[in-house]
């Protein structure tokens, strides 16, 4: 399989499992202990659909310890992902 192809899979795995009731309630408490509030800006959000959970790590991503996520807005979501080779956050 070639990187393209696994990583077309992944992103597939990863919407299905988006879909899923744990992924749903797991982002509400995002949102919540977050207080719609980015973590790399700090810019807090009154829509939530501005927001974004964000994964720290492309492994595991069924694993919802919150350790393993932040909340970012759209805008810093995109920067992060742009910024290939660039070290995530955390843990």
């Amino acid at each position: 399989m070639t990187r393209l192809e696994y990583l077309k899979k992944l992103s597939e795995e990863h919407a299905k499992f988006r879909e899923t009731p744990q992924w749903l309630l797991f982002r509400k408490y995002m949102l919540a202990s977050h207080n719609q509030t980015c973590d790399f800006c700090g810019k807090k959000y009154k829509r939530t659909q501005n927001l974004d959970v964000h994964h720290k790590f492309a492994t595991n991503y069924e694993n919802l310890d919150p350790d393993r996520f932040m909340l970012l807005c759209k805008t810093c979501h995109q920067f992060l992902h742009k910024k290939e080779g660039t070290p995530l956050l955390g843990k």
